[in-house]
């Protein structure tokens, strides 16, 4: 009983081993069914375009002005110029030792001015000689020479009148020459040759009396005269001008040399003496570092610069070029508006911040660069900006790009019926 109850359990067991077998291999001709349809379901699928979302930018700052770019800029005068000592002595300030306002042509001071003084006191007795003396004297010496000249003349007329009578008539003074031991023959030759000098001698005689009343020689001779004495006189008025501070146009001026009152100032010739700046214009100089601000039209362009009372805006002037560390730059000058110049005073020299925007043809919005990437940047590598707002912000035209924003404005009804 014991051994035919054991080999029916045995067989059962071999009935359930197989069964399970069987659901094994059924379970994994299944997976792998099921693997290859989703392979093939993978490979054969169309990717889905995820959709660009669309973005109201009505809820951005709007402004009429697209900053381009934060600038290091110079704040300079209508006109400045730097005094230098123009020669080497003793200094004499002949204004209070303080800024202030001075005109064209107002003496700052001197130097060595007691000896310039004495100097200049001999210049003018120099000149009064010149005109009651030397150029006198002049005239007196022509009158002489011509007077000379023409008794020269006299006499040599009659000299000649005497031996033409002696040639004509020579039996008449025959008596004269008995003395001498010579024939008729070279008498009459001498006389021939003394005649042809009296003659020559009478010519160049007429032409010196000619030249000496003539116009010409009065030019020559007193121009010289005047013309040394105005040499004199122009190289003493460089002396002076050397020598004494002069203000080279209506300004402020700013002393930079450090003068002590009450004590001897000696300066040498070149050392800075005084800053003169004409204050009526102010200009902000801003070196062109961005090719692509070379672009924009230059009458659009403003320059914005902190002061005393906020900030200032400056319009475009002119453009020019400036040698610096061996190349040229280009630098645009911003005029400052005339009631500002008293806010900007504390930026004269030096350096200090500013920034530049342009001026845009319309009021638009100043959308982020980096929201509007975020949204859709394998639209922005493929089309850029223009692309990637019309995709965006269909309703909306691209105006430019600035530094941190694009500036994007409502399409208007004309652009619309064209699309």
């Amino acid at each position: 009983m014991r051994k035919a109850g054991w080999k029916k359990k045995k067989l059962k067991m071999k009935i359930s081993l197989k069964f399970v077998r069987s659901n094994n291999l059924i379970f994994r001709i299944l997976s792998v069914f099921l693997s290859l349809k989703i392979c093939f379901s993978f490979l054969t699928a169309q990717p889905t375009k995820k959709p660009v979302p669309v973005m109201n930018p009505s809820g951005f700052k709007q402004s009429d002005r697209l900053l381009l770019g934060k600038v290091s800029l110079k704040v300079t005068p209508l006109r400045e110029y730097k005094m230098k000592a123009g020669s080497t002595g003793l200094f004499e300030l002949f204004v209070p030792y303080e800024s202030g306002k001075f005109k064209l042509g107002d003496r700052l001071g001197g130097i060595d001015t007691a000896k310039l003084e004495i100097d200049q006191e001999l210049m003018r007795m120099s000149e009064s000689l010149l005109k009651e003396k030397d150029i006198p004297q002049w005239h007196l010496q022509r009158r002489s020479q011509i007077e000379q000249f023409k008794n020269q003349l006299s006499k040599i007329e009659g000299e000649r009148s005497l031996a033409e009578q002696m040639l004509e008539n020579p039996e008449k003074y025959r008596e004269l020459f008995q003395s001498s031991k010579k024939d008729d023959v070279n008498q009459t030759l001498e006389l021939k040759a003394y005649l042809e000098t009296l003659s020559n001698h009478e010519n160049q005689i007429k032409e010196m009396l000619s030249y000496v009343e003539s116009v010409r020689k009065e030019e020559l001779e007193l121009g010289e005269i005047k013309k040394k004495f105005e040499l004199r006189k122009m190289q003493f008025e460089m002396r002076m001008q050397e020598a004494y501070l002069t203000v080279p146009f209506d300004g402020e001026i700013e002393f930079l040399f450090p003068y002590v009152e009450g004590e001897k100032n000696y300066i040498q010739a070149g050392m800075d003496v005084a800053l003169v700046r004409d204050l009526r214009e102010l200009h902000g100089q801003v070196p062109i570092v961005d090719p692509d601000w070379r672009l924009y039209n230059k009458q659009k362009l403003e320059l914005e610069v902190k002061s005393t009372k906020g900030n200032i805006t400056a319009r475009y002037l002119k453009s020019l070029s400036k040698e610096i560390s061996g190349g040229e730059e280009l630098i645009y000058s911003f005029k400052f508006d005339q009631q500002d110049n008293l806010a900007l005073r504390n930026q004269l020299g030096g350096r200090t911040d500013g920034m530049l925007y342009l001026k845009l043809s319309r009021s638009a919005h100043m959308v982020p660069k980096f929201l509007l990437v975020s949204l859709g940047p394998d639209i922005f590598r493929k089309e850029s900006w223009r692309g990637l707002v019309a995709q965006v912000c269909p309703e909306y035209d691209l105006l430019d790009v600035g530094l941190y924003s694009v500036a994007i404005a409502k399409k208007t009804t004309l652009e619309q019926g064209d699309e």
